[in-house]
């Protein structure tokens, strides 16, 4: 039986010295160690925030770089007077970003979509008396052996139903809402930041243990899930909220269906519920 095995890179380790740091700095403060102010500075939060997202996510986080450019930006500019002259084209600037992260977003999406299409346009037409069923499982098989078995983990970023084994989701400033129907999920990373994010995993499954990352801020995260998956949250939360409003049915979980829940929701609310 296949395992999925665990991302061991979390960043609630240095989330933890992040708050030890913190802590010894103001006892020195109380002890009247000098220390400069710009280390307890707000920009350094965006900094800690953009940091431990970009290490979990192995620095390759859209959302962990634009948190982590901003708090650097605050820092240089009101900390050090560092005057970069562009402070009236930041808003712009970040939509630009934005923007251009969508359509590329969006052109990975179509990519893979033609890939899988051209897939299933070489096969022979399935026999007529095949099941629903059994189309969905093969479509599902295509969109993870297009193009030599790759997984496209980001046609799963917009709104709607998807077939892809794995999630990875970044809604900023939006809302987006997916249902995911692959039976062999293998978790993936949800990203919300001043926005929401509805994933439906009510028709999926898998077997062994699936770790899913949630890093969430100023946002919301809902997750709707089986009532016989074990679902584990480990989430660091900053002045947020995580509600798990499942029903507890110990007699209907199931031993060998984890799901670790890891991230940091700063200033924002996780809600796991079943039906």
């Amino acid at each position: 039986m296949k395992r999925n095995r665990i991302n061991n890179n979390d960043g609630g380790m240095i989330f933890g010295f992040i708050i030890l740091a913190v802590g010894v700095l103001i006892l020195l403060r109380k002890l009247d160690v000098f220390y400069p102010d710009w280390l307890l500075s707000w920009p350094m939060i965006l900094i800690g925030v953009g940091v431990i997202t970009l290490v979990k996510h192995e620095f390759k986080s859209f959302f962990g770089i634009m948190m982590l450019g901003l708090g650097m930006y605050f820092l240089l500019e009101r900390e050090f007077n560092f005057d970069f002259g562009v402070q009236r084209f930041i808003f712009p600037i970040a939509l630009i970003f934005v923007g251009i992260y969508l359509i590329t977003q969006k052109r990975k999406e179509q990519q893979a979509l033609s890939d899988i299409q051209d897939k299933i346009n070489s096969k022979s037409t399935p026999p007529a008396t095949s099941s629903e069923y059994s189309k969905t499982e093969d479509t599902s098989s295509f969109s993870s052996q297009a193009s030599g078995g790759k997984s496209y983990a980001g046609m799963s970023g917009v709104s709607g139903t998807s077939y892809s084994d794995r999630v990875s989701i970044d809604s900023i400033m939006s809302g987006i809402n997916k249902r995911m129907l692959t039976k062999d999920f293998q978790g993936g990373k949800l990203t919300a930041a001043f926005g929401g994010i509805d994933l439906d995993l009510t028709q999926s499954d898998f077997s062994g243990i699936v770790n899913l990352q949630v890093d969430v801020i100023f946002g919301a995260i809902k997750l709707v899930v089986p009532p016989h998956w074990d679902v584990r949250v480990e989430v660091t939360n900053i002045a947020a909220g995580v509600e798990d409003k499942r029903a507890y049915r110990q007699a209907e979980v199931d031993p060998d269906k984890v799901l670790v829940i890891r991230g940091t929701v700063f200033f924002g609310g996780l809600e796991i519920k079943s039906y």
